[in-house]
């Protein structure tokens, strides 16, 4: 794809499709369905000195009303398998339920805890997803990407990506995911040691005998659609916030008690806090907004009325950090994902 091939690709002043629904344009928009392609695109970017921005489905992300660069839409949607018929390559393009039921068709175990999160395959390692005990980094062998910047491809394995909870190697640089190599040997047993599982089941009065790859999936799925809105009903970018790892003397220091808060502990006199409720017990001091809110199921999440910009979303989550901080007097690490 030559230089004056790919401006005729390019379409200018395009909306930038994001599920907050906050009217946002970019100056370029171009959709890339060969890796060859993205040499090209590599030489234009360095050669106009143009920003871009990477863009699956849109559903983590907080689009400025005027992006002045190119917005890359990937289309890599090949799911390739080994000799044993098990997926073994996934293109950054699949959505991840839709891979999360290719996995159950086909007896893997490992995907079905994850199951509904929005968003692309090649968006799960950017945030490291994880779920009901879970994370997408226990599953991932090596990616497949494109440095932007250095006109590269590389190979990179799981200890080179660099997992942390909800973060990796990823995140704010030039590397672009082309595809995904996944696990074909996880254990094959269930995980079900998550509280909201097993309270769930006990409410429906649900056997673990019945217990399968599909049965477990539903369940997650019926967990997930009471708590955490449908995007394509009630905008929003699922889970605003992390949580917290904290020293136990630094709750002790603060406004409340152990018994008030979910917590984890994670080792080394270190706790995991669970970030919900700790909304919930300061909510009634966070100030009200125009355009956006805290949804009501589900205090880790942000949803619009369509009216919403970039500065509104930003502006009302840093007015939650701040009160957290404030009235939990520690170093709360509160962040956006």
């Amino acid at each position: 794809m030559q230089e004056n091939i790919l401006k005729m690709l390019l379409k200018e002043n395009h909306k930038v499709s994001n599920s907050l629904k906050i009217d946002s344009t970019a100056r370029f928009y171009i959709e890339v369905n060969e890796q060859d392609e993205l040499i090209d695109l590599y030489k234009f970017i360095n050669k106009n000195e143009i920003k871009y921005l990477v863009l699956g489905e849109g559903t983590n992300l907080v689009p400025p009303d005027f992006f002045d660069g190119i917005v890359i839409k990937p289309n890599f949607n090949e799911v390739l398998h080994d000799s044993n018929n098990k997926i073994i390559n996934v293109g950054a393009s699949v959505n991840w339920h839709k891979l999360v039921n290719i996995c159950i068709e086909k007896n893997i175990y490992g995907f079905e805890n994850l199951s509904l999160i929005p968003g692309t395959v090649g968006a799960a390692p950017i945030q490291n997803i994880g779920a009901y005990g879970q994370e997408v980094s226990n599953l991932i062998d090596k990616i497949n990407c494109f440095d932007i910047e250095k006109g590269e491809f590389k190979t990179l394995n799981n200890s080179s990506c660099k997992f942390k909870y909800r973060n990796s190697i990823f995140k704010n640089n030039s590397l672009l995911i082309i595809s995904v190599d996944f696990k074909t040997d996880c254990k094959k047993e269930l995980n079900i040691e998550y509280n909201s599982i097993i309270n769930h089941m006990d409410n429906i009065g649900f056997k673990k005998t019945n217990l399968s790859l599909e049965t477990l999936s539903n369940l997650i799925c019926d967990i997930r659609n009471k708590t955490l809105p449908d995007p394509n009903i009630i905008p929003n970018a699922g889970s605003f916030f992390k949580n917290a790892e904290v020293k136990i003397s630094e709750i002790d220091d603060s406004e409340f008690s152990l018994d008030e808060l979910i917590i984890w502990d994670i080792g080394n006199n270190k706790v995991k806090v669970g970030s919900a409720r700790l909304i919930e017990l300061v909510k009634d001091r966070i100030p009200k907004s125009k355009n956006v809110e805290i949804y009501k199921n589900h205090a880790l999440v942000l949803v619009t009325n369509t009216y919403a910009t970039q500065a509104e979303v930003l502006d009302y989550a840093n007015e939650i950090i701040k009160i957290v901080k404030r009235f939990l007097t520690l170093n709360y690490k509160l962040s956006q994902l």
